[in-house]
């Protein structure tokens, strides 16, 4: 039986370690709100990585090989991903701009632009 080679146990050392940290980012990232959109983009960084590793212990021929198999099936989840959040978030500030134009057609105390409006009901009533 032969032994281990050392490379190959850092190389999965040094990829656990990336997943630990990676792991840290990302949970940042999606608590600030940073991630909705690009959630294809940061899987694909970490998959990445972890065919870089791979590189090391079976040869860079094979592994090119796998990462153009991911991007064959990832680009297209990337742009369908980055598309559907271009549409909610312009879905969602029409429907702000919609909301806000009815109260300003209800007589409501703010205009587009921020500023109070001289009409409305608003206030104290005074």
């Amino acid at each position: 039986m032969t032994g281990i080679c050392p490379t190959y146990v850092i190389v999965l050392v040094a990829l656990f370690g990336f997943g630990i940290g990676y792991n840290r980012l990302v949970g940042k990232l999606e608590h600030q709100g940073h991630d909705r959109g690009y959630m294809g983009f940061i899987v694909a960084l970490g998959c990445t990585v972890t065919l870089l590793g791979a590189g090391v212990i079976v040869g860079w021929e094979p592994v090119a090989w796998i990462m153009m198999c991911f991007a064959a099936s990832g680009i297209p989840m990337i742009v369908g991903s980055v598309r559907r959040h271009v549409r909610a978030r312009a879905r969602a500030r029409r429907e702000v701009l919609e909301a806000n134009d009815r109260i300003v057609r209800r007589g409501g105390q703010w205009r587009n632009d921020g500023e109070r409006s001289s009409g409305g009901t608003g206030g104290s009533g005074r």
